[in-house]
Formats: C-alpha cells, structure tokens, sequence
C-alpha cells in the first residue's frame, strides 16, 4: 500500500485537477496519466484511493495534426461528485507542495464543493469565474509548452 505522502508527492508532478465544459455544464475531473510500462503505478494509486473513478486504456496513435505520436497509456480518472470528495479528503490531508499545483487544486476544490453543495442550482457565473482561473494555472504550469515554428 502506498504512504499518503507518496502519493502526495506523485501527484504533486503527475496528476490534473481540471474540467470539461459542454455549454453551461462543467464536469470535473482529477486525473493521472503514465505510460502504460507504468500501468502498477496508476493501478496502486486506483487502490490507494478505494477504487474511486476508473482507469481506462489509452491506445497508441501516429502522429496527428498538432499532436504528436502517443504511446499506449494507462489513465486513472475520478468524477463522480461523491468520489472527488474522496481527492478532496486526500489532499486535505497532506497538501500539495508546489505552489502553481496547490493554487490549481485549491480553485478546482471550490468548483468540486461549490457544485456539491449545489447540485440543484448551481451559480453558472461563479463556476465560469473559477473555471478560467484554472485555466490559466494549469497554462502556467505547463513545463513544456507548444511553440509555433
């Protein structure tokens, strides 16, 4: 079984606390993606975390117009509401310790509570508000960024 702080700091470099927008409607994920050599990893924090979310195959694909080649990839994904209360629980605990990674987090928990505690009427400007403040934090935590040749 894995320590908390290990998965902490896995995280800290690894994983995405992020959303998906369909018109007014966000969904909203924690994620984490390694190659699939690495699938053990994905498959101990998926136990770590009680089985919350799913893990799902990523296949291999050539290279696409503005991606490159991708190798197959094992990618663990939790977005029920009641199972990010799981994350949120997690990273409650044992913080994340980098900064642009702990302002993502804290952002994206107040979407994940904010839509918890308001399941029947959410306030669509507030989580639009949110939604491009971590936009922009997960632009800037970026290490490698797209360049225009």
């Amino acid at each position: 079984m894995l320590e908390p702080w290990y998965v902490t700091g896995f995280c800290d470099g690894e994983a995405a606390f992020t959303y998906s927008r369909a018109s007014s409607s966000y969904g909203l994920y924690f994620a984490v993606k390694q190659r699939e050599d690495n699938r053990q990893i994905i498959e101990e924090i998926y136990q770590f975390f009680n089985y919350v979310g799913y893990i799902y195959k990523q296949k291999e694909s050539k290279d696409a117009p503005m991606s490159g080649f991708t190798k197959p990839a094992a990618y663990y994904r939790v977005t029920r509401s009641s199972e990010l209360q799981v994350i949120i629980d997690h990273f409650d605990k044992y913080p994340l310790q980098s900064k642009k990674k702990f302002e993502a987090y804290k952002v994206w928990r107040e979407m994940v509570v904010h839509k918890i505690e308001n399941f029947r009427n959410p306030d669509y400007n507030l989580l639009h508000t949110l939604a491009g403040k971590l936009s922009s934090l997960n632009l800037q935590s970026r290490a490698f960024k797209r360049h225009k040749s």
